[in-house]
C-alpha cells in the first residue's frame, strides 16, 4: 500500500478533499458563482437605489441600455472567452499576446454590433427613446465595446487559473458603479436620466479594469500585450462553434427586456427586469456549474457521469427549495423595490420561478454537448429554442400583458426541457457500456455490480510474489482457474473487471478459456528473477483482469485488483491457486456473503448511539503543508527492493522486552526503517506518516468481508523513530474508530458520483530536494501460506507484497511475517531515490534494528 492508495483525500486536505474527484468542480464553479453572487447582490442594491431615487421611466431606459450593452457585448465576444478557457493552459509562451488579440477582436466586433443596434433601434419608438439622445448613443456604443472586452478578459482569467482576479474585478465594478450612483444622486441640478445611470456602469467597467491590470503588472503576470492575428489560425472553427452555443444560450435571456420594452413599455420593463434579475440570481448556480463541467471534463470524458451527478445534486438540491420560496413570496420580494413593482410584476416573478428546472436541464445539456463534442448540433437546437422563446414573448406581449409574456416563455422552456432532459438523464442513469468486451470477442453472460467498498479501491492494485515452489507451472494454474470457473462462473477471481461500469462481468466457458490464456503468462522453467517479475507486473497498465499472473522458474507472481480484496482474501486466493495447481485439481474458493451494509452498521455501533464521540470521530489529521521550492523534471519509475531475515524478529522481541514492553514488532520495524533512512542521508519527512489499518476489527460477530476493508489514516506520532510513540499513536487512533467515518464519507461520495477506473496521472516535476513521505503497511502473519509446496526452507522463501502505485516522493514499507521470517518490501520511484540506498536501509533493518533505534534516542 502507498500513501496515495490508502489515504483518502479528506484525511489529507480537509473537507473539500472528502469529495475528491469533484473538488475541481467546486473550486472552479465557486469562483464563477462568487462573481455572480457579488454582481447580483450589488446589482440588486444598485437597482433598488435607482428605483427609489430615479423616475421609473429613467430606470426602464437605463435597464434597456444595459440589456443592449450586455447582449451585444456578449455577441461581440464571438466565443473567444470560451476558447481562451480551453486554449490558455496549453500555451507555453505568449499567453497575453493571444489574450490581447482576442480583446481587440472582441472590441471591434462589439463596436460594429453597437452601431447596428443603434440603426435597428430607429425602427422601434420605445428603443429609440431609450437611446437617450446623441450623448447617450455614443456612451452606449462605448459601453458595448468595453463590456465585450471585459467579458473576454474575465474568461481569460479563468483560463489562466486566476479566478480570484476576475472575481476581484467584478467586485470593484459592482462597488464603483453603486458608489457613483450615490454620488450623482446628490449632485445639485443633475437629473438621474437613463444616460446618467448608464454612465455609472461604463465608468465602473473602466475603473475596475484599470485596477485589474495594475494588479497583474505588479505580480509580473503580463509578458506582452502585442495583438497578433496569426494566433487565431486553426482556432476559427472551434471559436465559431463555441460562439454559436454561447449566443444561443444567452440571446433569449438578454433580449427579453428589449422585447418587453418594445411590446409593452419602459415602465413594464423596469418591473420585468427587476423580476428577471431575481431569477438570474437563482440561475447562477446551474449556469456556472455547467460551464465548469465543460472546463474540468473536456480532457477526461470518463469523469462526466460523476461530475453531472454532483452538479445536478448541487443545482436541484439547493435550487428547488429556493425557487419554491420565490414562488410563494414573489409579491413580497418585488415589494422590496416598491409597491408599483409588486403590483406590476409580482405574479410574473412567481411564473418565472417555475423556469428554474428548465434552466438547469438546458445548461447541463449544453455542457454535456460541449464535452461530447456535439457543439454544432447543440448550437442549432439552442438557436431554434431561443427564437421560439423570443417569438412567444413578442406574440404574448403584443396581445396581452406582462404575465402573458412570461407565461408564454415558461411554456416554451418547459417544452425544451422535455427535449433535452433525455440527454442529461442518459448520462446520469444509463448503464456505462463496456464495448471492449465485444471488441475482444468476449461473451458476457451476466454482471454483478461492485459494492461500494470494492468501487472505492477500483483504481488500485497490488502484487503478491511467492517462491520458489515445486510442481507449479502456468498450465496447472490455468487449469485450476478453469476449474474454478466451471464450478462458479460468477466468482470474482474468474470474472472480467469492467472498470468504467464498475461491474464484475461473468463470461461463458469458451470466452473464459481464451481469456485465461492472457491472464496467466508462462515464463518458462527458469531461472527467473522474482524481483523482475514483480517490476514487470508493476509496469503493466491496468486492464480487465482482476487477477493477472506470471508463472516461471518456480515462482508465482499475482497482481490483483484491490477491488477483489486486501491481504486476507488475497492470501486465500494465492494459497488455493498454488495448492490446486500443485495437486492438479480445480481451485475451490467459496465466496463470502456480500455484506453491503456492514460499514454503516459498524459506524452506527461505534458512533451512532454515542453523540459524545461524534466530534472525535469527525476530526481527521491533516498532512502538513509542503513548501514549494526548486523543481526538476520527473518521470515515474516505480521499483521495489526487498529483504528478509529469519533472526531479526527474535532480536526485536528481546529489545522490546527490555526497553518497550507491549510494543508490536511492526512498530519496531517502522521506527528502525525511518532511522535507517536518516542514517543514509535521505532526510524523511518526520512530521507524520500514513498507516494502513484493517477496519474488520469493528465488524459485528460473524460478519466477514472478502474484498478490501482497509483505510490509511495520516498519523503524527511524536517521533517516527520511536517504536513506543508509533505504537501508542496507532493504538489511540484505532480506539477512536474514525477510520470508519473516513470510509463512510468515501463510500457516500462514490454512491453519488461513481469511482474512477484509473489512478490520477503523475506530475511532470518534483522538488529538487525530495524528502521521503512514508507509508507503513503491516500485513501481519502469513503463516496460512506455510504449507505451500515450497522448494526451500523458510529463511530462503520469497513472500512479497508490493503496491503498483506510489507518489513521486513516497516510500512505502510493507512488512509481513511467515514461519518466523520477517519479509520487507520498499516501493518507490527510482527516478526519485537511489535503489541501492533504499535497499541498504532494508538491510540495516534486518541486521540491527535495535542499534538503529537506540542511535536516534
Amino acid at each position: 500500500m502507498t500513501a496515495t492508495e490508502t489515504l483518502p483525500r479528506h484525511a489529507r486536505h480537509g473537507v473539500l478533499a472528502a469529495l475528491k474527484g469533484h473538488v475541481d468542480l467546486f473550486l472552479n464553479a465557486g469562483s464563477l458563482m462568487a462573481t455572480t453572487l457579488v454582481t447580483s447582490a450589488f446589482g440588486f442594491a444598485y437597482w433598488w437605489v435607482a428605483a427609489h431615487l430615479a423616475p421609473q421611466a429613467a430606470v426602464g431606459q437605463a435597464s434597456a441600455a444595459v440589456s443592449a450593452m450586455t447582449l451585444i457585448g456578449t455577441i461581440g465576444m464571438f466565443g473567444m472567452g470560451t476558447m481562451l478557457i480551453s486554449e490558455l493552459p496549453t500555451v507555453a509562451r505568449g499567453k497575453w499576446d493571444l489574450i490581447s488579440t482576442c480583446l481587440l477582436t472582441a472590441g471591434v466586433a462589439a463596436t460594429a454590433g453597437g452601431l447596428a443596434y443603434v440603426v435597428a433601434a430607429q425602427w422601434a419608438p420605445s428603443l429609440r427613446d431609450a437611446l437617450g439622445g446623441s450623448a447617450g448613443t455614443v456612451l452606449l456604443i462605448a459601453g458595448i465595446a468595453l463590456n465585450a472586452m471585459t467579458l473576454v478578459l474575465d474568461e481569460a482569467m479563468v483560463g489562466l487559473l486566476q479566478g480570484p482576479l476576475q472575481l476581484m474585478r467584478n467586485a470593484w465594478f459592482s462597488l464603483i458603479k453603486l458608489v457613483l450612483l450615490g454620488l450623482v444622486a446628490v449632485v445639485p441640478g443633475l437629473a438621474l436620466t437613463g444616460p446618467v445611470l448608464l454612465l455609472t456602469w461604463v465608468a465602473g467597467i473602466v475603473a475596475s479594469t484599470a485596477i485589474l491590470f495594475r494588479v497583474l503588472r505588479r505580480r509580473g503576470m503580463i509578458d506582452s500585450l502585442r495583438p497578433r492575428p496569426s494566433l487565431m489560425r486553426g482556432r476559427g472553427r472551434a471559436t465559431f462553434d463555441h460562439n454559436l452555443l454561447n449566443l444561443a444560450t444567452y440571446l433569449p435571456r438578454a433580449a427579453l427586456p428589449l422585447i418587453v420594452t418594445a411590446t409593452l413599455s419602459a415602465e413594464a420593463n423596469a418591473a420585468f427586469y427587476t423580476a428577471f434579475m431575481v431569477l438570474s440570481f437563482m440561475a447562477m448556480v446551474p449556469g456556472n456549474v455547467a460551464l465548469t463541467l465543460f472546463a474540468v471534463t473536456a480532457g477526461d470524458k470518463g469523469a462526466l457521469r460523476g461530475k453531472v451527478r454532483v452538479g445536478l445534486l448541487i443545482c436541484l438540491g439547493g435550487g428547488l427549495p429556493a425557487s419554491l420560496v420565490v414562488f410563494l413570496l414573489s409579491e413580497q420580494i418585488m415589494g422590496l423595490f416598491g409597491a408599483d413593482y409588486a403590483k406590476s410584476a409580482g405574479e410574473a416573478l412567481a411564473i418565472l420561478s417555475l423556469t428554474y428546472v428548465p434552466f438547469v436541464f438546458h445548461h447541463f445539456f449544453l455542457a454535456i454537448s460541449r464535452v461530447q463534442n456535439r457543439l454544432r448540433g447543440a448550437g442549432i437546437f439552442s438557436v431554434f429554442a431561443g427564437v421560439a422563446e423570443l417569438l412567444a414573448a413578442w406574440w404574448a406581449g403584443a396581445h396581452g400583458d406582462l404575465n402573458d409574456l412570461v407565461t408564454a416563455v415558461a411554456v416554451v422552456m418547459a417544452v425544451e426541457t422535455v427535449l433535452v432532459a433525455p440527454t442529461v438523464l442518459k448520462v446520469v442513469f444509463a448503464p456505462v457500456a463496456d464495448m471492449s468486451a465485444v471488441g475482444e470477442g468476449v461473451n458476457v453472460m451476466s454482471t454483478t455490480s461492485l459494492t461500494l467498498h470494492e468501487r472505492a479501491w477500483l483504481p488500485l492494485e497490488y502484487i503478491r510474489t511467492v517462491g520458489p515452489l515445486t510442481g507449479v507451472d502456468a498450465d496447472r494454474v490455468r487449469n485450476a482457474l478453469i476449474g474454478l470457473h466451471a464450478a462458479d462462473p460468477t466468482h470474482r477471481a474468474v470474472s472480467r473487471l469492467d472498470r468504467s461500469g464498475a461491474k464484475w462481468q461473468h463470461m461463458d466457458a469458451v470466452s473464459f478459456a481464451g481469456w485465461v490464456q492472457d491472464a496467466v503468462t508462462d515464463l518458462g522453467p527458469g531461472p527467473v528473477d522474482f524481483d523482475a517479475m514483480t517490476r514487470r507486473l508493476q509496469a503493466e497498465p491496468r486492464a480487465h483482469h482482476p487477477v493477472r499472473i506470471l508463472v516461471g522458474g518456480g515462482y508465482f507472481a499475482l497482481k490483483v485488483s484491490h477491488a477483489y480484496g486486501d491481504a486476507g482474501p488475497v492470501n486465500v486466493l494465492v494459497h488455493e491457486l498454488v495448492q490446486a495447481a500443485y495437486e492438479g485439481r480445480a481451485a475451490r474458493i467459496a465466496p463470502s456473503e456480500r455484506h453491503r451494509t456492514a460499514l454503516l452498521k459498524a459506524w452506527w455501533k461505534q458512533f451512532g448511539m454515542q453523540p459524545s464521540r461524534w466530534k472525535e470521530g469527525l476530526s481527521f489529521a491533516r498532512p502538513p503543508h509542503v513548501e514549494e521550492g526548486p523543481a526538476r523534471p520527473w518521470q515515474a519509475d516505480l521499483t521495489v527492493t526487498t529483504a528478509r531475515s529469519g533472526q531479526v524478529l527474535g532480536q526485536m522481541r528481546t529489545w522490546r522486552d527490555q526497553y518497550a514492553p507491549g510494543v508490536t514488532t511492526s512498530a519496531i520495524t517502522f521506527a528502525a526503517f525511518t532511522s535507517a533512512l536518516i542514517e543514509l542521508g535521505l532526510d524523511p519527512d518526520l512530521r507524520g506518516g500514513t498507516f494502513l489499518a484493517d477496519a474488520r476489527r469493528y465488524l459485528g460477530e460473524g460478519v466477514s468481508i472478502d474484498s478490501n476493508f482497509c483505510m490509511g489514516p495520516y498519523l503524527t506520532p511524536p517521533s517516527l523513530t520511536d517504536p513506543l510513540a508509533i505504537h501508542r499513536t496507532l493504538k489511540a487512533e484505532l480506539a477512536t474508530g474514525r477510520i470508519l467515518t473516513m470510509m463512510l464519507l468515501r463510500e457516500g461520495k462514490i454512491l453519488l458520483t461513481g469511482a474512477p477506473g484509473m489512478p490520477d496521472p503523475f506530475p511532470s516535476e518534483i522538488a529538487v530536494e525530495a524528502r521521503p513521505r512514508l507509508t507503513f503497511s503491516n500485513q501481519g502473519r502469513h503463516d496460512v501460506l506455510g504449507d505451500l509446496p515450497w522448494a526451500v526452507e523458510p529463511a530462503g522463501r520469497v513472500n512479497q507484497s508490493v503496491p503498483t502505485l506510489n507518489g513521486p516522493e513516497g516510500i512505502t514499507l510493507t512488512t509481513s511475517e511467515m514461519n518466523g521470517v520477517l519479509h520487507l518490501e520498499a516501493t518507490f520511484h527510482a527516478s526519485t531515490y537511489n535503489p541501492a540506498v533504499v535497499a541498504r536501509a532494508l538491510e540495516l533493518v534486518c541486521a540491527d534494528p535495535a542499534g538503529l533505534i537506540m542511535a536516534r534516542r
